[in-house]
């Protein structure tokens, strides 16, 4: 066989697959597809750990899909530069999640960088998918790629309520040896926060998806008690 009928066979063939070589290319990653196509498959199968039932490779998706309307909605120069950066960062946003630790972001990121470098991305765009993986932790925004990224992260919130349900359970499920008292103290504490202030800090996102997830917040509070 050829050379190039070896590296077609090794593109990606997965949507998910795709787009994140896509985003390695745009990004200038220098290594080889194959290379590009096993840190994909290492970067999958860390979704796809035993424990995961929402922060799985379901939830990666779900969130590049996010991404792309809110990339287009919120359409300007910098977001189109921070785009590829973007789509890196929902892929490591949380590759190392371990519900016992309170360092998962920072491990992500720190991966991010290792993963990003021995492909040979720019020092620059590592450093950039780092920053936007650590600001999930508080999805507190304070540039625009990191609104873009966040508003992505949490636009489960916003979903019709049996879909917000099913994903309150699936969290539930990944913290099932946190006792029910504290899963109730703790998960309100989370609810409060979020709406304390805006939920989205992208424009479009306060207007399209903000009202439901303030109900979605505010009627699982209720139930908490």
């Amino acid at each position: 066989m050829s050379h190039g009928g070896e590296a077609a066979a090794a593109v990606p063939r997965s949507p998910l697959a795709r787009v994140f070589d896509d985003a390695l290319v745009t990004a200038g990653a220098r290594a080889d597809v194959g290379d590009r196509v096993a840190a994909f498959v290492d970067v999958a199968r860390r979704y796809q750990e035993p424990g995961r039932h929402f922060h799985t490779l379901r939830h990666v998706a779900e969130m590049s899909a996010a991404l792309r309307v809110l990339l287009a909605a919120e359409y300007r120069p910098p977001a189109e530069r921070a785009a590829h950066a973007c789509v890196l960062a929902v892929y490591f946003h949380d590759a190392v999640y371990e519900p016992r630790l309170a360092d998962n972001e920072q491990r992500s990121a720190e991966l991010a960088i290792d993963v990003l470098a021995r492909l040979g991305c720019p020092a620059a765009i590592g450093a950039a998918v780092a920053r936007l993986v650590l600001a999930t932790a508080s999805h507190r925004s304070t540039r625009p790629d990191e609104a873009l990224v966040n508003d992505a992260d949490l636009r489960v919130l916003a979903r019709p309520p049996a879909a917000y349900d099913r994903y309150v359970r699936r969290v539930r499920r990944e913290y099932g040896w946190v006792g029910e008292q504290a899963w109730r103290e703790g998960r309100a504490q989370v609810l409060r926060s979020l709406l304390d202030g805006p939920v989205y800090a992208t424009a479009w996102a306060r207007r399209s998806w903000e009202p439901l997830a303030r109900l979605n917040l505010a009627r699982e509070l209720h139930v908490l008690g």
